[in-house]
């Protein structure tokens, strides 16, 4: 069966008659057979040539509409200034309130272990204390092995704090199933704003320097919607040597504005002062969904650079500017539904020349993204690394394949609030590797 999709500004595309089958089609035990399940999201051979003529088009007289070669400092939703430190103490000194509240924080194993008892299972007999071996999560996913040791709970947020590898920060929401880079290290949270909506956090990820991120509150659960670090850099044209290390006593004066100071080394040396503005154009917290079409499920998803894809418009590209600011180029595939209040956008994104990722995105009925799934990836140089997925009424059925043969298999299924949760997970590598002897 193939779907005709009519062609819209935005968007792309429906199945291509002479399309040869990928290379490498999932194989799994889920997957349905071809006669049931919807084609991949293709290009039509019309679409093509029409694209092709763009294409060859000389690079200086491609309207400004289309997003192509990145986001430039307009499209990004923040305003960033460097001010003056009696501008930052005259902020603070507004405040209502000064000092974040203290949380509940719960350092000792022990209780702990009986607080989390059947949701947090701890290796025995082991030489340290506190190694995790599994977490199951409110929404019904878990987790096996996260090669993390307990630090503290935080039973405000429902929030697991551990220790990785390379004393890196490791973090779980136990309600969602969200890890650390959504969720970060409550230690090091901002001031929220007076509303309690938004707050900026952070998180060591084993190297020199934190990764901050903005977030907000919504449904009781704390999202992501802003990736600081490269956007500050770049806004500021910071070369390597004075780029964005650390941010310290941050604090949200309105739910708009953000003041925070930057730093770097041992023993710390401030860099500088700043006030961080969210801008207020709707572009930036609303997506217009009239001309994307809805993609029937069974699906099958399997991008590569193979597809000649249709760019998106610069207004439009501004809604992911905030999560994914070093996009290159954008495409919207189609929307599934999965749950009545979240709309399910298939997009794909190209971050430098050689990575293609295109992704399962949670919106809620207000603009927000709740969560993100990866279900396809191609990569140029990594020619031999692909991602397919399979998504049903039941569930998304992601694959992994190295040298064309399947290497992991995970599905996931959708909560009620918009959340992705892992509900089966297989492991084929050793598999492989017995089939070689």
């Amino acid at each position: 069966m193939k779907i005709a999709l009519p062609l819209t500004a935005l968007l792309l595309l429906t199945a291509c008659p002479n399309h040869q089958e990928p290379a490498n089609p999932i194989q799994s035990n889920n997957t349905q057979s071809k006669q049931n399940t919807a084609p991949l999201i293709e290009v039509t051979p019309q679409d093509n040539k029409e694209i092709q003529q763009e294409t060859n088009k000389p690079k200086e007289i491609i309207t400004s509409d289309i997003f192509d070669n990145g986001f430039t400092i307009d499209d990004y939703p923040l305003l960033i200034e460097k001010i003056s430190k009696q501008e930052y103490q005259s902020a603070f000194n507004k405040l209502t309130q000064k000092q974040k509240p203290t949380p509940t924080v719960i350092k000792d194993l022990e209780q702990a272990k009986t607080l989390l008892q059947d949701i947090v299972e701890f290796e025995e007999n082991t030489e340290a204390d506190g190694i995790i071996k599994s977490i199951h999560f409110k929404n019904g996913g878990s987790i096996h092995q996260p090669y993390a040791s307990f630090i503290a709970y935080y039973p405000d947020d429902n929030v697991l704090l551990a220790e990785g590898g390379h004393s890196s920060d490791m973090s779980f929401n136990l309600n969602t199933g969200k890890t650390t880079e959504v969720v970060g290290n409550p230690n090091y949270d901002g001031l929220s704003s007076p509303s309690g909506n938004y707050k900026m956090t952070a998180y060591y990820g084993g190297q020199e320097c934190h990764t901050h991120f903005i977030q907000k509150k919504v449904n009781g659960e704390w999202i992501k919607i802003i990736e600081l670090d490269d956007i500050f850099n770049y806004v500021l044209k910071l070369d390597y040597q004075s780029s964005l290390c650390f941010l310290d006593d941050t604090f949200f004066a309105d739910d708009n504005t953000l003041y925070a100071i930057q730093s770097q080394g041992y023993p710390t040396k401030v860099m500088g002062y700043y006030k961080i503005t969210l801008k207020s154009d709707t572009s930036y917290h609303q997506m217009d969904f009239s001309n994307i079409p809805n993609q029937s499920l069974p699906l099958e998803v399997n991008i590569s650079f193979n597809n000649n894809l249709n760019k998106i418009d610069r207004k439009t590209a501004k809604y992911f500017s905030g999560i994914y600011p070093n996009a290159e180029e954008i495409y919207l595939l189609g929307v599934v539904d999965y749950q009545p209040t979240i709309k399910s956008l298939i997009v794909a994104i190209k971050e430098n020349r050689d990575i293609l990722s295109t992704k399962l995105i949670n919106m809620d009925n207000k603009g927000h993204i709740i969560d993100v799934l990866e279900i396809a990836l191609d990569g140029v140089r990594e020619h031999n690394w692909t991602v397919t997925s399979l998504l049903t009424k039941e569930q998304i059925t992601v694959t992994d394949f190295h040298d064309g043969d399947p290497t992991q298999e995970n599905s996931y299924k959708i909560d009620d609030k918009g959340y992705f949760y892992l509900v089966d997970s297989k492991d084929f590598t050793q598999t492989n590797h017995s089939n070689d002897n």
